[in-house]
């Protein structure tokens, strides 16, 4: 009678706690679209024309294509057709070059993105507060700036997405759940191939999950050789993968892409630490060897990044304080001891695609790292019995975010160049009956803008992508020259000076 009666009880014991998680993870979904909302005021720029251009297809053979391992469209040299062709599709086929409807995309795959975050941090440590706090870490870190600001690093969010979907399922098979949980943990590694090459690491964390439960938990854990079977099928198409793509596609070029492979590496390391913790991406323009700072951060940005640094200090001191305080408590349990090791071999371990370039490095790459690094922060605040000090931290933690994102939107090229580009694209619809008389549409520079320590007409260049804008949304209507100076009047062209559009 007791066994009967308890079961109910015990039910709607665990489905009152769903309920009240998922109030608590529509309120980080809310306060994480009120600290990212103004994305969805910015325009495309930069690479976006490019991509929205080959992106444009008629028939379904182009949409095929869109696949194709041997050659990238108009020499587009990776293969990330989810995250790339088929998503910039959306926007021809759904939302009429709308920018809009890609951030809802956006802010979507996100929102599910913290959700997994959430699910996966209670699979490793059985605790709904640490998933929920981790999801809150999660949700509100700066470094979510650029895969929200800029459509061309939605494929960060997309490789976590479908990592964290494999993750999550192959738990569950490492568990000795049915072999459905594999299938679905591979269709995941494959729909991150899809996505970003940052998916070859994904085994890699697979196997990471595989130890962690070794150590922790046991019980019904599939044998290593099933372990070794089960990643075959991965092992081959990562092969089949990188034959094709680096005998296709080549090797990622650019100045910063350079690969380096010294010391330099931890410096690399330590700045992802650092964003990790919330500090500005700008700030690694400013800071040279031995930290020595450039007075020109204090000249320019001292109203923002003094506040910044006394919240970041705040935060590594009661960071400090709790593990050092808990120390014994924390470490004398080998659940914790194992749980700290695997957040921080899944925070390197995301690292490595990009660890060796260190003049490539941007916060948006923590997209994936920074699952580890959450649950790392939530267990040591979780652990912490003193609650006041716990809601401190998460304050301190929100506010170093708050005026982070503040100043990275004040000077970072994901939102100036959007403004720019708006402001032409503004230009253009006001005035396309005085400029529909023309055949030709030359931008220039005058010579006080030569006092500037960049051409305007560079800049407006690299910002509509040259010829890109004016295809995709005005093609064939002008032929467009970008001259640094203004020339002789002609009847056909019409002469419009670069800087107008810079805002400055």
């Amino acid at each position: 009678m007791w066994e009967g009666r308890s079961r109910p009880s015990f039910s709607i014991k665990m489905f009152k706690a769903k309920i009240k998680d998922w109030h608590w993870l529509l309120a980080i979904f809310l306060l994480s679209s009120i600290l990212f909302f103004p994305a969805f005021k910015t325009f495309f720029t930069h690479d976006d024309f490019f991509l929205l251009k080959i992106s444009k297809i008629d028939n379904f053979q182009g949409f095929l294509n869109f696949f194709n391992l041997i050659r990238g469209p108009e020499g587009l040299g990776m293969y990330r057709p989810l995250s790339m062709q088929i998503f910039y599709l959306l926007d021809w086929k759904l939302f009429n070059l709308d920018p809009f409807g890609l951030r809802v995309v956006s802010f979507l795959t996100f929102f599910t993105v913290i959700f997994l975050v959430y699910k996966f941090a209670k699979l490793l440590v059985p605790d709904r507060k640490v998933a929920l706090v981790a999801a809150f870490l999660y949700g509100t870190a700066a470094s979510h700036f650029g895969h929200l600001y800029a459509f061309g690093a939605y494929s960060e969010l997309l490789v976590t997405l479908f990592s964290l979907l494999g993750a999550i399922s192959f738990v569950g098979f490492v568990k000795g759940k049915p072999t459905k949980y594999w299938y679905l943990s591979f269709l995941s590694f494959l729909a991150a191939l899809l996505s970003k090459e940052t998916f070859a690491i994904i085994p890699l964390l697979f196997v990471l999950i595989y130890l962690f439960y070794l150590v922790t938990d046991k019980k019904g854990l599939i044998t290593a050789k099933k372990l070794i079977v089960s990643l075959v099928p991965f092992i081959l198409v990562l092969a089949g993968y990188f034959y094709m793509r680096f005998r296709y596609f080549g090797f990622p070029e650019g100045d910063s892409y350079v690969w380096v492979f010294s010391f330099r590496v931890f410096n690399t390391f330590f700045w992802y630490l650092l964003w990790a913790l919330n500090l500005p991406e700008m700030l690694v323009d400013f800071v040279g060897s031995g930290f020595a700072f450039n007075p020109n951060l204090f000249k320019y940005y001292s109203q923002e990044i003094i506040p910044i640094f006394a919240l970041f200090g705040a935060l590594v001191v009661g960071l400090t304080y709790l593990i050092a305080r808990n120390f014994k408590k924390l470490f004398s349990s080998r659940h914790f001891l194992f749980t700290i090791l695997f957040s921080a071999a899944w925070f390197a371990i995301s690292l490595l695609p990009i660890l060796f370039l260190p003049l490539h490095k941007f916060t948006y790459y923590l997209t994936l790292p920074m699952v580890g690094f959450a649950i790392f922060v939530s267990y040591v605040l979780v652990n912490n019995k003193k609650r006041r000090t716990t809601i401190l931290f998460l304050g301190i933690w929100l506010s170093l975010s708050i005026l982070t994102l503040t100043l990275t939107a004040k000077t970072h090229w994901m939102t100036r160049g959007p403004q720019t580009a708006r402001n032409v694209h503004r230009y253009i619809k006001e005035n396309i009956s005085m400029l529909e008389q023309y055949k030709t549409i030359s931008f220039f520079d005058i010579e006080e803008d030569k006092e500037l320590p960049w051409s305007p007409t560079e800049v407006l260049k690299v910002t509509l992508s040259d010829l890109n804008y004016f295809k995709v949304f005005w093609s064939g209507k002008w032929q467009v020259m970008y001259s640094k100076t203004e020339g002789p009047q002609k009847f056909s062209t019409v002469q419009i000076r670069a800087r107008r559009f810079l805002g400055y």
